[in-house]
């Protein structure tokens, strides 16, 4: 696993190690693919199949806007991302959903202190409960595995963590 910067000191992806990008990158692209996202609407019997495409192509240029504009007014990433369960506010390294109102795509990441964010994954939001859809259960072992490789590496805290991704 490594560790890459997408917005300096406030949000970072895991690039999994047989990955070409991390998972910003990734998943930004992925949801762009056309090809891709005609299969996934396919494979999840959607009715209104090119709806649905647009739809994500829109969702897609919303998140990455609505990410800039965080970035450079210098607002806290805690505008996007949310506690997946509201007991996980004030943990550290607690489990988070980058959401958007009335947009299916989700972006989820570790908390590692108020304005800062590790990004493990994200899916097209198909279910309310991520266990209740494969996609997004994927993505809650993706969360555990990242959370357990910052502890075995000594993350409990963001100094701990700068630390980690500087040597």
């Amino acid at each position: 696993m490594k560790i890459v910067t997408i917005f300096d000191d406030r949000l970072y992806a895991i690039q999994y190690q047989d990955e070409f990008d991390n998972e910003f990158d990734r998943l930004l692209e992925l949801w762009s693919d056309v090809t891709f996202l005609f299969a996934f609407a396919k494979n999840h019997h959607l009715k209104n199949i090119p709806v649905f495409v647009n739809k994500i192509l829109l969702d897609v240029e919303q998140v990455q806007d609505f990410l800039e504009r965080l970035e450079q007014n210098h607002h806290p990433f805690r505008f996007y991302f949310e506690p997946l369960q509201n007991s996980e506010q004030k943990k550290v390294l607690a489990f988070h959903k980058g959401k958007i109102k009335q947009n299916q795509l989700r972006f989820y990441a570790i908390k590692i202190d108020e304005n800062c964010f590790l990004i493990t994954g994200g899916a097209i939001k198909m279910s309310q409960k991520m266990m209740d859809h494969p996609d997004t259960a994927i993505e809650l072992v993706k969360l555990k595995k990242v959370k357990e490789y910052l502890i075995q590496n000594g993350v409990f805290d963001d100094a701990s963590f700068f630390e980690l991704i500087i040597e």
